[in-house]
């Protein structure tokens, strides 16, 4: 038989940890361009086969980015 006691308790554990996972200040990362090495990147269009990405500096336009 379970003890759903021992079970409520490990959840509420695991919630408390979750929480306070969300309560960190974590890095924002930049989006980089390959070519120019600007952070002035946006998206440019996207859909279910992924992301294209636009430098507003140097005119690039592609699938890979550097995040930083």
């Amino acid at each position: 038989m379970v003890n759903t006691m021992e079970n409520d308790e490990e959840i509420d554990i695991i919630d408390e940890m979750i929480l306070e996972e969300g309560r960190k200040n974590h890095p924002k990362t930049s989006l980089l361009c390959p070519v120019c090495n600007s952070i002035n990147v946006t998206y440019y269009l996207g859909g279910q086969i992924g992301y294209m990405y636009q430098c507003k500096d140097c005119g690039y336009i592609g699938a890979l980015v550097i995040e930083s």
